[in-house]
């Protein structure tokens, strides 16, 4: 079982602080892996805040950045994020269950408007950013890695909203509208 933790390309401290002070909890949890990208200029915070033992650090990778957040994706059968538009479009192409802390001072709070159409469809959960460090975050991230009849539902949900098609029903509207000239 893989969890992707991630802020987006630049972080969120507050995230990453509430996941890390989850350390014991989540090592907790036999066969869980995983990888936390916590933006670069918050690496050196999270790896000291979570000190990794050698055998933890095999199960909890801390990566600064990466490139490669569609494999990561692929990878992961769950994930922590923020909900901003191109996140939630990749996570709901992969149908990947997701516990989403918006970005409270996007322009027009529109992570939460985002995140809330998420929960609505029942793909994913949503923690207020000011709430990340309290016991409701806990819980539903702990429901969300432990229960796999869970992320099933969640997973069934994400692939009905079509969003791994989108890409080719919109280019059949342009090629329709092209070939009425």
């Amino acid at each position: 079982l893989m969890l992707l933790v991630t802020g987006g390309s630049l972080g969120a401290r507050h995230l990453n602080q509430a996941v890390s002070a989850m350390k014991a909890d989540l090592l907790a949890i036999p066969g869980l892996y995983i990888v936390h990208v916590t933006g670069p200029k918050e690496i050196g915070t999270v790896k000291a805040d979570l000190a990794l033992a050698p055998e933890e650090a095999e199960r909890w990778k801390v990566y600064g950045y990466t490139d490669q957040m569609g494999r990561a994706m692929a990878a992961a059968d769950a994930i922590v994020s923020r909900a901003g538009a191109s996140s939630l479009a990749e996570i709901s192409a992969r149908a990947l269950p997701a516990l989403l802390v918006p970005f409270p001072y996007a322009t027009e709070d529109h992570q939460t408007t985002n995140a809330r159409s998420a929960v609505e469809a029942g793909c994913a959960f949503m923690v207020a950013d000011a709430d990340v460090e309290g016991d409701e975050f806990k819980r539903l991230l702990l429901q969300l890695v432990q229960d796999a009849n869970l992320r099933a539902r969640m997973s069934e949900a994400a692939r009905a909203q079509k969003t791994a098609d989108a890409a080719e029903a919109l280019a059949d509207i342009v090629l329709a509208q092209v070939s009425r000239g």
